[in-house]
């Protein structure tokens, strides 16, 4: 990396790259990398402003924190570096390494405005995943006025580095990037240096061999014993294994339900007809909501999404309403699950009278893993008991669900250890359980 990112211009003699985009996994010396090269651009002359950010200003602080005691700890007094350097300044605002030449290395909040007014040779933007799309864009715009003017002032082009593992599927300003650097013509001799590591698309992130030779740290910073202890402690969370020791992204590592096996049970009919059940559940942290129907007829039950919608407002006056169309619509009864995010709405539908299909944790575990047999197991004459009508909100958080293990290998969705809102499938599987367990009808009385 410091061989490529140092070449230098033939016409200007400035540094060729005004980018340094980096993915890489865990434990491979970023840290130690980034600083070196800091080390090196406030070295290259006087007055050279080297700036640091992560995922916050507290992140960034707590860097800097441990920088500053491996500098006074690990380097001698009469070492050359720590004699060109004056004692660290730790007192929050004023954070700083400064060199006897006035160059100094400095941490700071990745928020938009903060820079402004201020000069830049090196600004790093560390944990680049954990940015949305409009905060990261937000950080750039800040950062581009600080670079101006550094080349003609100091004979020297500046540089953004933008470095990360990779992260999840809601990583919305770093993976765009990074699917445009793997997408693009390399050979276009553009100003971006870009540096990729990790799993390739095929390996099995469960083969800690594959895993080792992937990694640039692995013999030189751990072995296969630190490795194993490792994928032990991740053990109830594949993905984020993969993600941290092989750079790969989550949301499609660890899928419960396998995708050739979850395309297959996409179908074009419509909703059979017959008894409906409808599933309505609401996204972590109330990012969304969703209702499903589904219907039984003979071996297998067909879901479709009716509703999903950002924010949980409008959920209950949505059942209201099928609610007051029941008969019309066969409605059979109505599946929430009374624990975690769905709580208060399954309170609300059962105080304003909505038939309700009791619906444990149990019965929650028990569905979702029909619905993955019934996907992945075709009955005797090929067809699948478990059948989707497409709906991308469905597709999105069978993606992006994980398991939660219960009990004694039973498992449910797991809310908090998926990467995003699983809300469409928890009303599927909520539905699916329902149109199993709808009430028996009350037969209408006849008068004569």
């Amino acid at each position: 990396m410091a061989d490529v990112v140092g070449e230098l211009d033939p016409e200007t003699g400035e540094l060729y790259y005004d980018r340094v985009i980096v993915t890489m996994p865990r434990q491979v010396g970023k840290t130690d990398f980034d600083l070196s090269h800091g080390l090196s651009v406030g070295l290259h002359g006087p007055g050279r402003r080297v700036w640091y950010t992560a995922q916050s200003g507290q992140h960034a602080s707590d860097h800097f924190t441990g920088i500053a005691n491996e500098w006074e700890e690990v380097m001698s007094p009469d070492h050359v570096l720590r004699r060109a350097t004056r004692k660290p300044r730790r007192s929050n605002g004023s954070q700083a390494l400064t060199w006897l030449n006035g160059s100094t290395w400095r941490p700071f909040p990745p928020t938009e405005n903060w820079l402004h007014g201020k000069q830049a040779d090196k600004i790093t933007v560390d944990e680049a995943w954990w940015h949305s799309y409009a905060t990261g864009n937000a950080i750039l715009q800040g950062l581009a006025p600080t670079l101006l003017t550094r080349a003609k002032a100091l004979g020297q082009r500046p540089q953004i580095y933008i470095q990360s593992t990779e992260g999840t599927i809601e990583s919305t300003w770093f993976n765009p990037m990074l699917d445009e650097q793997r997408g693009r013509d390399l050979t276009d001799g553009g100003r971006t240096a870009f540096f990729d590591w990790g799993l390739l698309e095929d390996d099995d992130p469960t083969d800690l061999r594959v895993v080792a030779s992937r990694h640039p740290g692995y013999r030189h910073l751990f072995d296969m014993r630190t490795l194993e202890a490792m994928a032990d402690t991740f053990r109830d969370a594949p993905a984020e294994f993969a993600r941290a020791f092989g750079n790969r992204r989550t949301g499609s590592a660890d899928r419960v339900f396998p995708l050739d096996a979850w395309n297959a049970s996409k179908t074009a009919e419509l909703l059979p007809e017959g008894r409906m059940a409808v599933g309505a559940a609401i996204g972590v942290d109330g990012v969304d909501a969703a209702i499903v129907a589904a219907v039984r007829q003979g071996a297998r039950i067909v879901v479709e999404v009716m509703y999903h919608a950002p924010g949980v407002s409008w959920v209950f006056p949505k059942l209201r309403e099928l609610h007051e169309r029941a008969t019309e619509l066969k409605i059979g009864g109505f599946a929430i699950d009374k624990y975690g995010p769905s709580a208060t709405l399954a309170d609300q539908a059962e105080r304003a009278g909505l038939p309700l299909i009791p619906l444990n944790t149990g019965a929650v575990a028990s569905s979702a893993a029909n619905i993955l047999s019934w996907i992945t197991e075709p009955l005797a004459d090929g067809t699948l008991a478990w059948k989707q009508r497409p709906h991308a909100a469905l597709d999105t958080s069978a993606e992006l669900a994980t398991r939660r293990f219960v009990q004694d290998g039973a498992w449910t969705l797991g809310r908090r250890l998926s990467v995003g809102s699983i809300a469409a499938l928890e009303a599927a599987n909520a539905a699916t359980w329902g149109a199993d367990h709808l009430p028996d009808e009350v037969p209408k009385l006849q008068l004569f």
